[in-house]
């Protein structure tokens, strides 16, 4: 299907609330006038002894995410799975999961790409159960060089990278920069003082709203540069750590997010307006340096498998950009389709390491990363 237009013109604003409940509020230590809030170690906010953090309901949209993609992988092994299995996962229909979650995927998907994804899962159960080797034109099974296999369409598309990758972007990603950072979720008009501590919830409705963004990320709350603790890194969290080594997203990202919400339990707005830019522009180049390391791993792997497989991830990825907040993207709608339509094209056995080379100098410069985009 040709990409569908994205226009998303969203701006956010702040205001100041009252200040009535900050003697309850167990709050991050005030440091100077020149920086008011300081960065909390981990991202653990309390009132009254109680946690103020709940993102519940992201969670188990992340873990559907991961068990749709583990019943996608039995495809990959070469046996059959139902497209209207994947579908039913994807909305949360008919009882599919090994839980009674009460979230799906599918509502939270950018609404004008829900029939790309859903295409893919048709395409997906239509080939799955082959045992026939992929050539160019022809679906089935590629080897990769730990012989574990891959299903990919006639055109050498990997569909679970396509359609998971897909969801990270126009799902999770979406749902950060064009939802929870926006001005409905965290403006000047959203509520900071009331709580409900007769039904256990002791956040205000902007504190919620922020950690739920947090959520979408796959962040333990100990999330750091060189991260060596023992939570789950997930999603976002595992691509961030893969930009890292070279310039060190997972503190720059988790800071951001830390800093933020304890400027809105400190009501310091014009802080909690810093750090959301950051979010924005952060989060973009974390996405674009993805895309360029699996370029890189593209033009660099011999084998052919592992190649379609980064260049399913490279494409799904550089596809995540098009869910850039319109107020705060650094490149344009039209570079993004350019370079999706016409440089990595749906026919990847026709993909060009020139093709790919434009790609990665195109995004490496938008985003501050040419230092680097050979060591990505």
């Amino acid at each position: 299907k040709p990409l569908s237009a994205i226009a998303l013109g969203l701006i956010i604003s702040f205001s100041s609330c009252t200040d009535d409940d900050k003697e309850d509020v167990i709050t991050p230590a005030i440091s100077t006038e020149e920086d008011k809030v300081a960065t909390p170690a981990t991202y653990e906010f309390t009132r009254l002894g109680n946690s103020t953090v709940d993102y519940s309901g992201q969670t188990s949209r992340l873990n559907q995410l991961t068990e749709l993609t583990a019943e996608m992988k039995k495809a990959d092994a070469g046996n059959s799975i139902s497209a209207t299995t994947l579908k039913d996962m994807f909305a949360n229909q008919n009882n599919p999961f090994s839980q009674g979650y009460t979230k799906d995927l599918k509502s939270k998907t950018f609404t004008l790409d829900v029939d790309y994804f859903e295409d893919l899962m048709d395409q997906m159960g239509a080939l799955s159960g082959t045992t026939s080797s992929a050539s160019n034109g022809t679906a089935g099974l590629m080897t990769r060089a730990n012989n574990a296999t891959i299903l990919v369409d006639s055109n050498g598309r990997e569909l679970t990278q396509l359609i998971e990758k897909g969801l990270m972007g126009a799902t999770l990603y979406n749902q950060i920069v064009n939802t929870y950072l926006t001005e409905d979720k965290i403006g000047r008009t959203v509520d900071n003082d009331a709580i409900d501590t007769a039904n256990g919830n002791y956040y205000t409705t902007m504190e919620h709203h922020f950690d739920e963004a947090f959520g979408y990320m796959g962040f333990p709350i100990d999330f750091s540069s060189n991260y060596n603790g023992s939570g789950a890194v997930t999603f976002w969290g595992e691509y961030s750590n893969t930009a890292d080594d070279n310039i060190q997203m997972n503190d720059r990202l988790m800071n951001a997010f830390k800093r933020g919400r304890a400027a809105i339990t400190a009501k310091e707005y014009a802080t909690l307006d810093e750090e959301v830019d950051k979010l924005y522009s952060e989060l973009e180049v974390m996405i674009a340096a993805t895309t360029i390391y699996y370029i890189n791993q593209t033009i660099s792997l011999a084998n052919v498998g592992d190649r379609h497989h980064a260049l399913s991830e490279a494409y799904a990825f550089l596809r995540a950009l098009r869910y850039s907040n319109a107020s705060h993207r650094k490149i344009s709608q039209a570079d993004i389709t350019d370079m999706l339509e016409n440089k990595i094209g749906m026919n990847y056995y026709n993909t060009t390491a020139t093709d790919l080379n434009y790609i990665k100098n195109k995004l490496s410069s938008a985003y501050g990363l040419d230092a680097v985009k050979n060591e990505l």
